[in-house]
């Protein structure tokens, strides 16, 4: 690789692109780094990027596989930026479009995932992601759009361990993404799911779909005793909306939770 001085300049046009809306300019930047330098020079480049401005760049791909940063973003980059993905949403628009945003959101969390076929990276992807507070909680906003299929195969992998035979009668779109999870990191699915049903108790309780629609009726006290009703889509984006940094998440030392906030690029 050639002379590395020249990577901190390349991560400072990136930035400045990105912040401006060039995110097609910055991908070409990005892409222009691999020809010249290789792809480990546009690992480091992506590595030293700030949180919310790697979140930006990623988000204006949706995830997909045309955007070279998608292939090579560092997992830990991956999951400290996406504490930013829900930086440009507000309550009126989780009201009004809480399927869009989810929509939006799992394009972009599947396409990250399934971007790659090297089940390593896959697995350090979904690790990375779920070792945090708001990763856990997109996740989870993807699941409680088809809360009845995951219950079944949440029930399945307890019963019949169903994420190694891979077998399941939901062809939903989430599915393979919550196999994928339970095969590499048991304990990050089992977060997923309390994050989905908080009160969910094993044994003593069983799973309960809940559509954003549904009304508070007089026979809830009834059913929290038999059931954990599970968290609705636009809760869980109201959660995630909440956990946004007010600033860098760079700026917190490891293994310490950031400040949450509402203005982030104020």
């Amino acid at each position: 690789m050639s002379d590395k001085s020249n990577l901190p300049a390349i991560r400072q046009q990136v930035t400045e692109l990105v912040l401006s809306g060039s995110t097609k300019h910055a991908e070409e930047a990005i892409n222009e780094t691999a020809e010249k330098f290789g792809d480990l020079a546009v690992v480091e480049v992506l590595e030293n990027l700030e949180p919310h401005v790697a979140s930006l760049h990623l988000s204006a791909f949706d995830g997909g596989k045309l955007s070279l940063a998608t292939l090579l973003i560092p997992p830990k980059v991956w999951a400290e930026s996406l504490a930013y993905f829900a930086a440009m949403w507000d309550e009126d628009l989780i009201e009004d479009e809480p399927e869009v945003l989810a929509e939006s959101l799992f394009a972009h969390i599947h396409g990250i995932i399934f971007a790659t076929d090297d089940p390593e990276r896959r697995a350090e992807l979904i690790h990375e992601a779920l070792a945090t507070d708001w990763g856990t909680t997109a996740f989870a906003v993807l699941f409680s759009t088809a809360t009845e299929e995951i219950i079944e195969i949440a029930n399945a992998i307890h019963n019949q361990d169903a994420h190694r035979s891979g077998q399941t009668t939901s062809d939903h779109d989430v599915i393979p993404l919550a196999l994928e999870i339970a095969r590499t990191d048991e304990e990050a699915w089992d977060r997923v799911l309390f994050e989905i049903f908080p009160d969910w108790i094993p044994g003593e309780n069983q799973l309960h779909a809940k559509s954003d629609e549904d009304d508070d009726g007089d026979d809830d006290e009834d059913v929290e005793h038999e059931y954990a009703t599970g968290r609705t889509t636009k809760e869980l984006l109201l959660r995630l909306r909440k956990q946004v940094p007010s600033k860098s998440a760079s700026t917190s030392k490891t293994g310490r939770r950031p400040s949450l906030g509402e203005d982030i690029f104020s």
